[in-house]
């Protein structure tokens, strides 16, 4: 791919983008570069950070790339740390790292270490990362974004997920506290909840069929993909939303808004 110099409605801001070196969070890194922005990448594996920051440098923005373990709070803190030592100002903050090992099934038979691994990689990372670009935005005057991503789980249940449900409905709760507690200083805090994705962990084995099936619940007849994500949390880093915080976006296609058949 030809590198293409971008000078976009970002263009000389920092953004970290947790959980970007795949999936959704890689495809968002990617369109906030085509819009100019520098991108700090992050993920668990170290041998993923080289390949996903030199995606992001073909845009013609700076990247580079750290791997942290969110699941444990010394490494939260070790990544804003270094990346706040590193880079001249953090304007965006996406908090998208997520998932759900070691606590699915009957909630009754949930570890504590499964729920404790879900609650910090989702929530408590989220918190904690938020906390520290606040503290920066605030002291330099930066009027930053945080964009957090919660689930339509948090909305409507997912079989089986009751922790990683529970895990997004805080972060949607966090994000309203945050934009209330944040608003005066000019930061605007909000979230995308995604609906059924086609980029997802743990996609079962028959994808067509799922997606066919899915699709009966979507008024707009298919699932979602990265790029749909994407978009919205682009919105809410964008100059033009300046003016909106404290809100959760469900990109859904429109799920359940109608019984198929009813």
């Amino acid at each position: 791919m030809e590198t293409v110099r971008s000078e976009g409605r970002l263009a000389g801001k920092w953004a970290l983008v947790t959980g970007s070196t795949k999936g959704l969070g890689q495809t968002t890194a990617a369109w906030l570069a085509q819009e100019g922005a520098n991108i700090v990448v992050h993920g668990m594996e170290e041998e993923l950070i080289a390949p996903a920051v030199a995606i992001m440098r073909k845009y013609g923005v700076d990247a580079w790339g750290m791997a942290a373990d969110l699941s444990h709070v010394a490494e939260m803190h070790r990544l804003a740390t270094d990346v706040l030592a590193r880079v001249p100002h953090l304007d965006i903050l996406i908090n998208n790292a997520g998932g759900s090992r070691g606590s699915r099934g009957n909630f009754w038979d949930v570890s504590d270490e499964g729920a404790e691994w879900t609650m910090n990689v989702n929530w408590r990372a989220t918190f904690v990362l938020s906390q520290h670009a606040a503290r920066q935005m605030i002291a330099r005057g930066i009027p930053g974004r945080i964009v957090n991503i919660s689930t339509i789980g948090a909305h409507y249940n997912h079989r089986e997920r009751l922790v990683y449900n529970a895990a997004k409905a805080a972060i949607e709760a966090t994000t309203r506290n945050m934009a209330y507690e944040l608003g005066p200083y000019g930061i605007a805090v909000n979230c995308v909840a995604p609906g059924n994705m086609a980029e997802r962990p743990g996609a079962p084995r028959d994808e067509e069929r799922w997606r066919e099936q899915a699709a009966q619940w979507i008024p707009l007849g298919r699932v979602g993909t990265a790029e749909d994500i994407a978009a919205a949390v682009r919105f809410f880093c964008l100059p033009e939303s300046a003016y909106t915080t404290g809100q959760t976006l469900l990109v859904t296609g429109g799920y359940a808004m109608y019984l198929p058949g009813d």
